[in-house]
């Protein structure tokens, strides 16, 4: 610990942001390398979870559309490619747009969005056809439309079509969430009960059960300053907590084993969010625990959403230092 951190100048957390996938260097040489059969062996042969970082990663960068249409042109045929070019456009079409409120959008921006985000249903639409058993196309898709049209019979109907595929398919899950949310025309009882009803379908093991966690944390975003008071009570604490030992596939005497288990790719999301999650609803012992395993280092979101004061949202590493502090005193 420094001098600075000591006298509460620095925060004793570090803040970092999610780090690539490990195999992504490899998926990036086999297709700026136009190595395609050796891409799409990598990408198919990757989990869900690590399917959906990989292609959501790949998306961010600026020749994202160059190289998947290259891949495209070359391979007509392949469902991957096509995902990876619809996705890439999704991906262009917001580092264009940016995050503002649609106000304050530069006028300029705003055709060449909508002409990425109309196009992109294409080659997902074609990647679904060209692999009947595929459901990533469809989690793509929900993504598309919720930030086009908003069309929710339309998303709707992605979404049953993804798990008709995949039942348990988890990038379709949280893709389906995000239209459940207030902010995206849905509602906090309605996005709950989606996280609820989804977890209990749920195998152990599957990040499905991180959606419970992360309803609690688009709540707080939501409660603001009361998120604490709201929230904090002994159903919200069994609800977030059976959630967490379903989501590690642990209980509470191989909690702490699991916890300190390699910590990478969505796994750092999910033990971010259940920290925040547990703190919130009075998980005492598993907000303990977790805090201890993020070892004062962790990711903006969704430490930023509970932040309290000025302080704080201009650091989330005070956010993380503050419950730290409170959990010891418990």
């Amino acid at each position: 610990m420094s001098i600075l951190s000591s006298l509460g100048l620095t925060p004793k957390a570090a803040v970092i942001d999610d780090l690539p996938p490990p195999s992504m260097s490899q998926l990036l040489k086999h297709v700026i390398g136009g190595s395609y059969q050796e891409a799409e062996q990598l990408l198919l042969s990757a989990s869900d979870e690590e399917r959906e970082r990989l292609l959501h990663t790949f998306s961010q960068r600026d020749d994202a559309v160059e190289l998947a249409q290259q891949w495209v042109q070359s391979r007509s045929g392949s469902s991957i490619a096509h995902t990876l070019l619809g996705a890439s456009m999704i991906g262009k079409a917001w580092k264009i747009r940016g995050s503002a409120y649609g106000k304050n959008v530069d006028p300029a921006a705003v055709q060449p969005f909508f002409d990425l985000i109309n196009g992109a249903p294409q080659p997902l639409l074609e990647a679904a056809r060209l692999d009947a058993v595929a459901a990533d196309p469809f989690a793509w898709l929900i993504l598309a439309e919720v930030r086009r049209s908003g069309d929710r019979d339309l998303i709707d109907q992605y979404f049953a079509q993804a798990t008709a595929r995949v039942p348990m398919h988890w990038p379709t899950h949280y893709r389906y969430f995000m239209v459940t949310t207030e902010k995206w025309g849905g509602s906090h009882e309605r996005m709950f009960r989606f996280a609820q009803e989804s977890a209990e379908r749920a195998p152990r093991g599957s990040a499905i059960h991180f959606l419970v966690a992360l309803a609690y944390c688009e709540h707080a975003l939501a409660l603001g300053a009361n998120a604490v008071k709201q929230l904090r009570n002994a159903s919200h604490a069994a609800r977030v907590s059976t959630a967490l030992y379903a989501w590690l596939n642990a209980t509470p005497a191989t909690l702490e084993e699991k916890l300190h288990q390699p910590r990478h790719g969505f796994r750092a999301v999910g033990l971010n969010h259940f920290a925040v999650a547990c703190y919130l609803c009075g998980a005492g012992k598993e907000a303990r625990a977790l805090v201890a395993a993020l070892e004062r280092s962790i990711m903006p979101v969704p430490w930023a959403w509970i932040a309290d004061g000025k302080r704080e949202s201009i650091h989330p590493g005070f956010v993380h230092d503050r419950v730290q502090r409170e959990l010891a005193r418990a």
